[in-house]
């Protein structure tokens, strides 16, 4: 049976550009601003990264710290990206790295670290590869600040934290 030049031809055409949403995918989406962003921003971002995947993994680990500048606790409550299709943030608990189904405060006037051993954003089915010189954008949301964009450099695995990125444990990585 021969197949006609007008349906493989279209063929093709659907193969290219499912392959083009594929690679469109692996780059970071980029989410509107939110709360927390204007006059002396009550949460501060800093040092936020992701390491590469180890293949054949379609998982990434996305790490930063999480300053909360005012009087009062706030509370992570989710991360999204739009290099995975899921993204969990995971503490320290009792020396069990969890799920924070509840997310994780940030105390007043204190930090979350979230860094390797501390805590991690798992970006998890990758929409494609992630290698060192892109970016993944984050979209932090907090109970009170709103939500908050970041962009994370994607580094290699072997590669060092970049710098401004915290090792130091953090001040507290409690759900509740």
């Amino acid at each position: 049976m021969r197949i006609p030049l007008s349906t493989l031809v279209a063929g093709v055409a659907v193969a290219v550009i499912g392959a083009a949403g594929l690679i469109r995918g692996a780059m970071p989406v980029s989410v509107a601003s939110g709360g927390g962003t204007s006059g002396s921003a009550p949460i501060v971002v800093t040092g936020a990264y992701v390491r590469e995947p180890a293949p054949p993994t379609d998982a990434a680990a996305a790490y930063f710290t999480v300053y909360n500048t005012t009087g009062t606790d706030d509370r992570l409550l989710s991360v999204v990206t739009g290099a995975g299709q899921t993204s969990t943030l995971h503490t320290l608990v009792d020396g069990n790295m969890v799920a924070a189904a509840n997310g994780a405060v940030i105390p007043a006037h204190g930090s979350l670290v979230l860094s390797t051993g501390t805590g991690h954003v798992m970006i998890e089915k990758l929409f494609g590869p992630l290698k060192p010189g892109q970016s993944v954008n984050l979209a932090l949301t907090f109970a009170d600040a709103g939500t908050i964009d970041v962009s994370a450099p994607v580094i290699a695995l072997g590669a060092p934290a970049p710098t401004g990125a915290s090792s130091a444990p953090a001040s507290s990585g409690a759900t509740k």
